[in-house]
């Protein structure tokens, strides 16, 4: 039950795609995109295919969004954040904190 509260106030972050993470493309990289997009019909599709071939030419850089943690706040854990004072209070007079 717990865990699908917590479920309810997150989603996948969006910025990542719930990796964690963001790729980052190095110049020659783009280029030899650019160069397979004249042999393919869209960008998409030369895309994938450097992406196969030049694994090298691509690093990681953890999602500033969600910090690495793959999900962020929905609209319910957005108000469950703003509204923390009242959250922690309540908590205290529950004797659980």
């Amino acid at each position: 039950m717990l865990e699908k509260l917590l479920n309810e106030l997150e989603e996948v972050c969006h910025h990542c795609e719930g990796n964690g993470y963001t790729e980052v493309y190095s110049e020659q990289f783009l280029d030899k995109v650019s160069d397979l997009e004249l042999l393919y019909p869209s960008y998409e599709q030369a895309l994938i295919i450097a992406r196969d071939k030049y694994v090298d030419e691509i690093s990681h850089k953890t999602c500033p969004y969600c910090n690495g943690l793959k999900v962020i706040p929905n609209q319910n854990g957005k108000i469950l954040i703003s509204n923390k004072d009242k959250v922690v209070q309540f908590l205290r007079k529950q004797n659980l904190l």
